[in-house]
């Protein structure tokens, strides 16, 4: 998908970003706990990016933890970006908003925590390995990069099983699981673990480990 497409895709999607994404993401609300321990324990004022931030789900939750934090939000979207300010308007002053495109436009460097909530995907496989290299540079030393994100199998059989225990549960929701099966296939690059893993090693990540999944959908962590 082109990146206009994008842009107009989450345009669209932000006055109801966190009630679409219970519908599409299964356990979407309970991952936040699992977040929420995998986040330092010591409360002290880390500078933490929140790379495609959406509506600031996640921000909510260092503030939450990790109240003398700034964040800087980062979204390829206004929409986005307007949404985040609104949800975190208690806030003010802890937040900086930044609207760009991660993947050619400045991040900033100096941050203690890098979190990527369903954002990688959006990278094409020729766009990844340059692109981890630009998060390991954007860390300070031993700094934390959480993901949560959507995968694809090593195993094609197991690959189509999972993608159809992901429609079903879509259509639970009451959402048409072949319209966003197809938009998933038309805007989304999910590679392996094994793959995110050695992208990680290879920008000089360490301690990189897989802390939750569930069919498709994963949570990671590693250090600089």
């Amino acid at each position: 998908m082109e990146q206009e497409q994008v842009k107009e895709h989450f345009a669209k999607q932000a006055a109801e970003y966190e009630q679409l994404m219970v519908k599409l993401v299964p356990d979407y609300l309970a991952q936040h706990q699992i977040i929420h321990n995998l986040l330092p324990q010591e409360d002290k004022n880390y500078r933490v990016l929140d790379l495609g931030c959406g509506n600031g789900i996640l921000s909510e939750l260092i503030f939450k933890k990790l109240p003398n934090s700034f964040i800087v939000a980062f979204d390829l979207t206004a929409d986005m970006l307007n949404a985040f300010e609104k949800k975190l308007s208690t806030k003010g002053g802890k937040f900086q908003v930044v609207q760009g495109d991660f993947r050619t436009d400045p991040i900033g460097q100096g941050y203690d925590i890098i979190l990527a909530g369903l954002t990688l995907h959006h990278l094409t496989w020729e766009e990844r390995a340059e692109f981890y290299h630009k998060l390991s540079a954007a860390l300070n030393p031993d700094g934390l990069l959480l993901t949560r994100e959507i995968i694809i199998d090593e195993d094609p059989a197991v690959r189509q099983e999972q993608y159809s225990y992901w429609k079903k549960f879509i259509q639970t929701q009451g959402e048409d699981p072949e319209f966003w099966y197809a938009k998933h296939l038309k805007k989304d690059h999910p590679v392996t673990l094994t793959d995110h893993f050695t992208w990680l090693k290879n920008a000089g990540f360490k301690k990189a480990a897989c802390h939750w999944r569930l069919y498709n959908f994963v949570i990671t962590t590693a250090r600089k």
